[in-house]
């Protein structure tokens, strides 16, 4: 019998990577509406904004003001996305709990994504991490790509594992398939070496769901024992420097397949609920 944790940490990204690619600017205090019907359904960490270029990614255009409004709320903590040093400067600036620095696995992405060498980098991360957590914020360590990329194809195992390797001062680690492309086979076993040759992190899976392939990602992850998963509400999201890359998997979908398996979530469905026809109603005005 393959074990499975008991209770798994899912944490939303709809405000941020749920977002980011509407052409219609999204006001913050709609933002703020979804965040705060997310934080009643229960979820812990949201991913509320991103600290990146206005001109390339106008939606995450009010990060400052969304956090200033959220700085006094302590129910769940603030997770904001960085690609580069102005950005995470930024977002400790902001007050976030997290930083979600995101690198790539693939050279081509990380000069599309961040305009950036791999190497660039991963030197800025490891300033990241410093800085962070002298002021005791935490990081997350996200790389993008990890099975698959949209420019160069397959990745192999060898090199997400060697760049895990580069960034294990973070406080976790994130395995992104942001093309949606990923197996479940393929997925349990990156997964399963990475547990093996780093049996003290905490990783993280963000798998979108292109393909329809998600969920049965999510189990392969949770069958190499992994406990904390990405999701978005409504299945909302994309990443515009990613072709083809369409929504993340469905939060909703998420914890109703845990939850009747028998895996602790701490979310509220019929809350869950609430807050994705809230979402649909902002994605369609």
């Amino acid at each position: 019998m393959i074990e499975l944790p008991k209770e798994v940490e899912i944490v939303e990204v709809s405000p941020r990577d749920g977002l980011q690619s509407l052409t219609e600017f999204v006001s913050t205090d709609r933002k703020l509406s979804l965040i705060e019907a997310l934080k009643k359904a229960g979820f812990r960490r949201i991913e509320v904004t991103s600290f990146v270029s206005q001109k390339h990614v106008p939606q995450m255009a009010d990060a400052e003001a969304l956090m200033n409004a959220l700085k006094n709320d302590s129910d769940f903590e603030k997770m904001g996305l960085a690609l580069n040093d102005l950005g995470y400067k930024r977002a400790i600036q902001a007050g976030v709990d997290w930083i979600c620095y995101v690198i790539s696995a693939t050279e081509t992405m990380s000069r599309k994504n961040a305009n950036t060498t791999l190497e660039e980098s991963l030197e800025a991360i490891k300033r990241c991490i410093r800085d962070a957590h002298d002021l005791g914020i935490r990081v997350r360590a996200s790389i993008a790509v990890c099975w698959v990329c949209p420019y160069e194809g397959k990745v192999p195992k060898e090199k997400v594992l060697e760049i895990t390797s580069k960034v294990e001062e973070a406080d976790e680690i994130a395995y992104n398939d942001t093309v949606g492309r990923a197996v479940p086979n393929e997925v349990y076993e990156l997964c399963y070496l990475a547990k093996k040759f780093f049996p003290k992190k905490r990783f993280a899976g963000h798998f979108h769901d292109t393909n329809s392939t998600a969920l049965a990602n999510i189990y392969a992850a949770m069958s190499a024992g992994w406990t904390v998963f990405d999701s978005a509400i409504g299945g909302l999201g994309g990443c515009p420097f990613s072709p083809g890359a369409k929504g993340n998997v469905a939060t909703e979908k998420v914890v109703w397949m845990l939850e009747e398996m028998g895996i602790k979530t701490g979310l509220d469905y019929e809350k869950l609920k609430q807050a994705s026809a809230l979402a649909s109603e902002i994605v369609t005005c």
